[in-house]
């Protein structure tokens, strides 16, 4: 039995790589490749105007009364709804890298990518969350 299992593990070595990658997963018992969502930078602005009356000091940086700072235009957005457990932010025209930002599929608490600030949360978790 394990001489028949090698033999057909070598067959798999003889495949293309994005085959024997699966079957090999699957064999070891992973789940295969991720779901991964691609999130675009470019239609996420901030508003132009906040309903704040009174100057803000972030970061060392004074915002006049009506003028957003960045963290009040991040977080202008509700989190991301993403299918699968894995966004992916970055690597384009705003200039700071590629992050894979990993989601839960209990915790239905929103994560934040580290340099855009957008927040995502897993579908599945908002539906577990939603039953239990």
């Amino acid at each position: 039995r394990a001489l028949g299992k090698t033999m057909s593990l070598l067959r798999v070595a003889r495949c293309a790589p994005a085959v024997r990658s699966a079957v090999l997963a699957h064999a070891r018992g992973m789940a295969g490749p991720a779901k991964v969502l691609v999130v675009p930078e470019s239609p996420f602005y901030g508003p132009s105007v906040v309903p704040r009356t009174e100057s803000f000091i972030e970061m060392g940086v004074r915002y006049e009364p009506g003028v957003p700072s960045p963290m009040e235009s991040v977080l202008s957005h509700e989190p991301i709804v993403v299918d699968g457990l894995m966004a992916m932010t970055g690597g384009g025209a705003l200039g700071f890298p590629k992050q894979f930002i990993k989601l839960s599929a209990t915790d239905p608490a929103p994560v934040a990518c580290t340099y855009s600030g957008l927040r995502f949360v897993s579908k599945q978790a908002l539906d577990y969350a939603a039953r239990h």
